[in-house]
């Protein structure tokens, strides 16, 4: 069995489902940063925001949001590409 481009057309029939697929998303991030930040703003609450520094998931986390969102987005900006 060969995947190639052309089968990739097989996921167009998925578009009805496009609504919840971002959902499932959306609700997958809000996990991601409850449990991310649910230690560190109790740590924040003591010491105030003057310790702050981003750790390296934090930035991971806010690189994925980003490239979730423009892949949610894709289909408003492809016509102009």
């Amino acid at each position: 069995m060969t995947l190639g481009i052309a089968s990739f057309g097989g996921l167009a029939s998925l578009t009805a489902y496009r609504p919840y697929f971002v959902g499932v998303a959306a609700l997958a991030l809000l996990w991601s940063y409850v449990t991310t930040y649910r230690a560190r703003w109790r740590e924040l609450r003591q010491i105030g925001l003057q310790g702050y520094r981003p750790q390296a998931h934090e930035v991971v986390l806010w690189l994925i949001t980003a490239l979730v969102g423009l892949l949610i987005a894709f289909p408003y900006y492809n016509p102009f590409l």
